[in-house]
């Protein structure tokens, strides 16, 4: 493949027009933002005429099983692959050996985003890809914009601030937010469903997580680890969302959640004030610059702790001085 090109939302609208048949990737261990992006893109098309349908490594989550009747499921050889939010092509779990190196289009919001594929248009102000790919279907030809996937773009939107709660929400978060809403779903029903409505075993994951928190660097850093043998006694779903907790503690500048996985330890790192875009850098990761995450190689949850510890210690400690 060439070298990407960097394009205008306005171009991209067009390549959209100016196609048919289109395959729609979302990442690994999708979120509601890649999912959101996903099946409200491929809904848009739809409505547009256009054939299109999605594809990703691990299955929908129950929690947005909603989001399968923005689409109808078409089947057609596909002539243009597109990736949303997918920072990179390492990202996309099992697919990347088919598609890793056929992407025609990437559309992200990732001030990480490593450029895979022959067209990217990355717009890192945005706090969720939704709100992107909502620009862009306002720019294609015909409305094509309805409840359901006016629902799954809300989704995105709403999970990657944490309700609107995160620093990455502007005032373009909240316009573009309300203007969804105004195509009739029921915005508070689902807020409940996002972010309220919990499991038994989430309650017990989460006691688990503060009985066994660790603090460091004054207590402006929090870290927990997860073994494989703590993460098979759930399911994914109760999972999801864990990342935040440590950040919830008053004082706690950089929350830590490690999770045992056969490639190593998975860090997700969350702050209120440093940029832990870079720390996760640091090991080979990425992200937002108050969400990030990367994959740390060590023997045994002790040694990721002390290598995370060190890398956010040096950065917390100049908060401190």
């Amino acid at each position: 493949m060439n070298k990407a090109t960097n394009i205008t939302l306005k171009q991209a609208a067009e390549f959209f027009i100016g196609h048919d048949n289109f395959l729609i990737l979302s990442h690994a261990n999708p979120d509601g933002d890649t999912e959101g992006c996903a099946y409200g893109l491929c809904g848009a098309l739809q409505r547009l005429g256009k054939k299109a349908r999605l594809a990703c490594s691990d299955p929908l989550s129950e929690r947005f099983s909603y989001m399968k009747e923005a689409v109808e499921k078409q089947q057609f050889d596909e002539s243009f692959v597109v990736s949303v939010d997918v920072a990179d092509r390492s990202l996309l779990g099992d697919l990347e050996k088919l598609y890793g190196d056929k992407v025609d289009l990437a559309i992200d919001h990732h001030i990480s985003h490593r450029p895979f594929a022959e067209r990217v248009y990355v717009d890192d102000s945005a706090a969720a890809a939704c709100e992107i790919i909502y620009d862009l279907i306002k720019l294609l030809e015909a409305e094509c914009l309805d409840e359901k996937i006016a629902k799954c773009l809300y989704t995105g939107i709403a999970t990657d601030t944490g309700c609107f709660k995160f620093g990455n929400t502007t005032r373009h978060t909240h316009l573009k937010a309300g203007e969804l809403m105004e195509y009739g779903f029921d915005a508070a029903a689902l807020n409940y469903v996002l972010f309220d409505m919990k499991t038994k075993a989430r309650i017990g994951l989460e006691r688990y997580v503060f009985e066994n928190i660790e603090f460091f660097a004054e207590d402006k850093g929090a870290v927990i680890a997860l073994s494989k043998e703590i993460l098979d006694s759930v399911d994914a779903e109760d999972v999801n969302g864990i990342s935040a907790l440590p950040r919830q503690i008053q004082g706690v500048e950089v929350g830590i959640v490690l999770k045992e996985k056969e490639e190593g330890w998975k860090a997700s790192l969350r702050s209120n004030s440093v940029n832990v875009q870079e720390i996760c850098g640091h090991f080979g990761g990425g992200g937002h610059i108050r969400a990030a995450g990367c994959t740390i190689k060590a023997a045994d949850a002790e040694e990721a702790k002390r290598l995370i510890k060190e890398e956010v210690t040096k950065v917390v400690e100049k908060l401190l001085n």
